[in-house]
């Protein structure tokens, strides 16, 4: 009896109640959601994990816990990237369907990217994901440590490709530029012999090369461009130049030219070796 009338008080103030609940004799009474009062800042839930007010309107994160933004889309989100990719230099000279600049993509989500995508950006995708599949096993099988990059790109190859983490966002969008840049250096290398037998740390040499190919590289610290050239021997050589050289379209000039004739160089050479492929690199190099 005790419980019934309890409930009988509550029904008695609430005279909006709709739900039933049974009393202890059989009998019925009647409450509702209107007699729990809100959770507002009021009333906060402290579990010593999350501070919770207003149900998770704001959420204190101790260091045991972290948060993830999820993005999910209706396409693979690496061919919304090789969309982006193909579109820029477009969307720049004025020749593609996007005329107004405030519709320009600013991120991968955009829907312009969605409206945009043709077949081919999606064989392109799947196209990149097999090369760093496979890549990617090599290394594994070769015992080749995985840098933080590398592990992050494991992750997303072989992940949903339409599920990402937000922090994986700037590594998307960058793949297919990537993509290029090593695809380009497989094709120069297939040319070249990086077979190093004995070769020294560093020394100092006069050269004489002849260009090959150059690539334009983006980093988070710096833009510099790669200039690649080989000797009588089929050997590789880099020089690395910061894209800001007020003095660059000079080398660019001599580079160019030295596609007709050999260059030579007074300069010293570091040995490097790049997963597995061996190099020359030019620490510092003047026209002889």
């Amino acid at each position: 009896m005790a419980n019934s009338n309890i409930l009988n008080q509550i029904a008695a103030r609430n005279p909006r109640s709709s739900g039933v609940i049974a009393g202890a004799q059989g009998s019925h009474n009647t409450i509702t959601l209107a007699n729990i009062p809100p959770l507002t800042t009021s009333h906060q839930i402290n579990s010593g994990m999350l501070s919770i007010n207003n149900w998770g309107d704001s959420i204190t994160l101790n260091s045991n816990v972290k948060k993830y933004e999820v993005f999910e889309t209706t396409e693979d989100i690496l061919a919304l990237s090789v969309t982006w990719h193909r579109l820029r230099p477009l969307v720049s000279h004025g020749i593609s369907n996007i005329v107004n600049p405030s519709n320009r993509p600013t991120k991968l989500t955009d829907e312009v990217l969605f409206k945009e995508m043709i077949p081919e950006d999606r064989e392109k995708a799947n196209v990149i994901r097999d090369y760093y599949s496979k890549k990617l096993m090599m290394f594994t099988l070769k015992g080749q440590k995985l840098t933080s990059y590398r592990k992050d790109l494991n992750t997303f190859i072989h992940g949903d490709c339409k599920v990402v983490k937000e922090e994986m966002m700037p590594l998307v969008y960058r793949l297919p530029e990537f993509h290029e840049y090593d695809v380009g250096l497989d094709e120069m290398f297939l040319e070249l012999d990086t077979r190093f037998e004995g070769s020294q740390i560093s020394l100092s040499t006069i050269k004489t090369l002849t260009p090959v190919k150059k690539f334009t590289v983006k980093r988070k610290s710096r833009k510099f461009v790669e200039y690649w050239l080989k000797d009588e021997e089929n050997k590789p050589y880099k020089i690395e130049i910061d894209s800001n050289n007020e003095l660059m379209h000079l080398w660019d000039y001599f580079y160019d030219q030295g596609k007709f004739h050999k260059i030579t160089l007074d300069t010293v050479l570091k040995f490097t070796n790049r997963d597995s492929i061996s190099h020359y690199k030019m620490i510092k190099w003047k026209l002889a």
